[in-house]
């Protein structure tokens, strides 16, 4: 009983080892089993196949020495197709005609059939729904074990009734396994469809975000470049006022050419050239230009720049620019003023740029969605610059991490490869 039950679990973990494997390696989105990964998934069913044979178990009686190579015979042949069958018998038939014994004609015959026969049958199974699939394994499962049994029947003499407990327990055995595979495969392929699935929803969300924004910002300059255009039209203003519109729509041209550069900044993976610059320099420079500004608001701000000069590679303006987006939403998160504190440490080969406010905070929803097309927590705000701050930070191979908390601040953490 103990060596039955050892070789019908190494016959079980033969063959659920290259679905768990597949499982594992196989790409986001792969949705065909099998036939994405064809000639990997064939070695692995094969060598399933072989240590099936190579490791049969009894049952019931020392007369039946009985394995699983069915499974992966008929599972291979209903979701790899014909040309994957014929290999995965040419395996099981030269490993069974190694082996020898009684019933090996029998047992090469049937698995002729199995693999000639059962791909037919794919075109129909891949459209049914799990229920039927799992029905249809185990039908096709039966019939193979039915055909030995009368096969012996015939050839050897043995008598039906002699024999009918011994193959009931066969068909139950390699039934129940077969159906475990095709549940397993099929809840694979659902999550691989899943997946898919919400592939393509994050990328056509991600295009509605994108379209939203731009529509929006884009709105206010031409609608400003059309009111002045109509205005004029309709008009006939003295010469100066016609100079002065011209110079409040060419404003207006700047901002929308400004806008697009920045959607440029998150899709380019390259944007200017990265220089050698002073941390120092850049951080405590912008701070020194936002002061009057965040004077206005009722917010002071304070630079501790590191002890001795230290250096990273990035585009200076498009840095600065990261660094105003996150001052000034730091400073308009305050709207009772306060103290923002930048400080710039050295840790090893990195420096680490610290940037402190005492503004409202936000929860760990909020701080998640940070850098996504459209999420503000601004009334008025697009989002578009944290996004753009995400992608400069990047592109200079830094990474940005967030600590918040409702009503007690928000600490940006920028950390970069330091320049020797």
């Amino acid at each position: 009983m103990f060596e039955m039950m050892t070789g019908m679990i190494n016959n079980i973990f033969f063959i659920i080892f290259p679905i768990v494997l597949y499982q594992m390696l196989a790409g986001a989105g792969k949705r065909n089993f099998f036939v994405d990964y064809r000639v990997t998934m064939t070695i692995l069913f094969s060598i399933s196949i072989i240590l099936c044979m190579v490791f049969p178990y009894q049952i019931l009686t020392d007369d039946y020495i009985f394995d699983l190579r069915q499974v992966p015979l008929i599972v291979g042949a209903l979701y790899g197709g014909p040309v994957i069958s014929a290999v995965l018998f040419l395996v099981s038939a030269i490993g069974r005609i190694l082996i020898g014994g009684d019933g090996m004609y029998i047992a090469v015959l049937n698995l002729f059939v199995v693999a000639a026969g059962v791909p037919f049958l794919r075109p129909a199974y891949m459209r049914m729904s799990r229920g039927k699939k799992v029905a249809t394994v185990f039908i096709i499962s039966i019939l193979s074990l039915l055909f030995n049994m009368f096969a012996g029947h015939l050839l050897f003499g043995d008598p039906i009734h002699d024999i009918i407990n011994i193959w009931l327990m066969l068909m139950l055995n390699q039934g129940m396994m077969i159906v475990l595979t095709a549940l397993l495969i099929e809840h694979i392929v659902r999550q691989e469809l899943l997946l898919n699935t919400l592939m393509k929803h994050e990328k056509l969300e991600s295009v509605s975000h994108f379209a939203a924004a731009v529509s929006h910002e884009l709105r206010n300059p031409m609608q400003s470049i059309k009111g002045f255009i109509q205005l004029m039209q309709a008009y006939d203003y003295s010469r100066d006022k016609q100079l002065e519109f011209h110079e409040t729509i060419l404003d207006e041209i700047n901002s929308a050419e400004s806008l697009i550069d920045d959607y440029l900044i998150y899709a380019k993976p390259v944007y200017g050239e990265l220089d050698r610059m002073s941390v120092n320099d850049e951080v405590c420079g912008v701070l020194k230009l936002l002061g009057p500004y965040a004077n206005s608001l009722g917010v002071e701000l304070f630079c501790h720049p590191a002890e001795s000069e230290i250096y990273i590679r990035g585009d200076r303006q498009k840095f600065r620019q990261a660094m105003v987006n996150i001052i000034r939403n730091g400073v308009e998160s305050m709207p009772e003023g306060g103290e923002m504190i930048a400080r710039i440490k050295v840790q090893a080969s990195k420096v680490i740029v610290e940037i402190a406010d005492q503004g409202v905070g936000m929860t760990k929803e909020e701080v998640e969605r940070l850098g996504e097309p459209y999420f503000s927590n601004k009334i008025k705000g697009t989002g578009l610059g944290m996004m753009v701050t995400y992608s400069v930070i990047h592109q200079m191979k830094g990474i940005i991490i967030v600590n918040s908390e409702k009503g007690l601040g928000t600490v940006f953490k920028l950390v970069f490869p330091r320049l020797e």
